[in-house]
């Protein structure tokens, strides 16, 4: 409790402090009540919980990662890689079992020229019998030539052969194909000049007569000095139970357009051994002409050794 000492002062324990010293404004420095504050060190268990809520952070964003993973493989990759590529299956199946390396066959007529026996002038002299003989009586329906005969086919008729490079006795029948254009299979013995060694076997004489009949018995007028060569063979056969061997090849004309019904010829040699000596077969039959060309496989197949 304060009292009035009567000079205007006031005494006693509750008198009012003395704001003399106090700062110009009239207001408390709090600015210099205060000073830099040092932090302290993080707790443990701070650290344990920053470190899981990182933690918790990281494995959040790996799955989120995977999820989206996930699905783009199932959606945009998945589609990319199902795409078919439409060459994929030209080369046949996948897988090697049963398969096996291709060798061409450089006898193959499609990928290899054809042998020069089938090109080439005739390798020998081509030589003509000194004296003709007549062929021997065939059996009805037949055509005989040396040792050799076969059945006549419908449609053929009896062919004026003239003389043929190394056979004697001729036989022929033929068929017409065009104006004075005909099929005709010639059969005969066969015969060698001393002069050129003798018969030189059946090899060398098939190969001989398919020569000189296919150059020098008037067909090569319309086959043309470069004819193309298809389906060629020289091989060795049977002929009613005779060793023989035959040479063939289709003569594709060098101008097709010289003939109306045909633009190619099959020409055959065949040499035939028989008790008495060789005989043999030569013709040449309009391959274009299916009756044709089905009438000398006929031919062929009727072959039989006379005697």
């Amino acid at each position: 409790m304060t009292q009035d000492r009567g000079d205007g002062q006031w005494s006693g324990s509750g008198a009012l402090p003395d704001f003399r010293t106090s700062d110009p404004d009239g207001l408390p420095d709090f600015d210099a009540a205060q000073g830099p504050v040092t932090l302290g060190e993080p707790s443990e268990r701070s650290r344990r919980r920053t470190r899981a809520t990182m933690l918790a952070v990281i494995g959040g964003a790996v799955v989120v990662i995977a999820v989206i993973a996930l699905v783009l493989s199932q959606t945009v990759f998945r589609s990319v890689l199902d795409e078919e590529d439409p060459t994929a299956f030209a080369t046949g199946p996948r897988s090697a079992e049963g398969q096996s390396e291709y060798v061409p066959d450089p006898q193959d007529p499609d990928i290899a020229p054809p042998p020069p026996i089938f090109t080439q002038a005739p390798t020998t002299e081509c030589t003509f019998p000194e004296t003709i003989t007549e062929p021997q009586d065939a059996a009805p329906g037949t055509v005989r030539g040396g040792d050799l005969q076969y059945t006549i086919p419908d449609g053929w008729g009896p062919w004026g052969t003239g003389t043929l490079p190394y056979l004697d006795e001729l036989g022929a029948h033929g068929r017409e194909v065009e104006s004075s254009w005909y099929s005709v299979v010639n059969l005969g013995r066969v015969v060698w000049p001393e002069e050129e060694g003798g018969y030189p076997g059946l090899e060398t004489a098939a190969v001989a007569l398919f020569q000189c009949y296919a150059t020098t018995s008037g067909v090569v007028g319309h086959f043309g000095e470069n004819p193309t060569i298809t389906d060629y063979r020289s091989e060795v056969m049977t002929v009613d139970g005779e060793p023989a061997w035959i040479v063939q090849a289709t003569y594709n004309f060098e101008d097709p357009d010289i003939l109306d019904t045909t633009s190619a010829s099959i020409v055959t040699s065949i040499v035939v051994e028989t008790d008495d000596g060789p005989s043999g077969l030569v013709s040449d039959v309009a391959a274009d002409v299916p009756d044709h060309a089905q009438a000398l496989e006929d031919i062929i197949a009727s072959l039989d050794v006379v005697e």
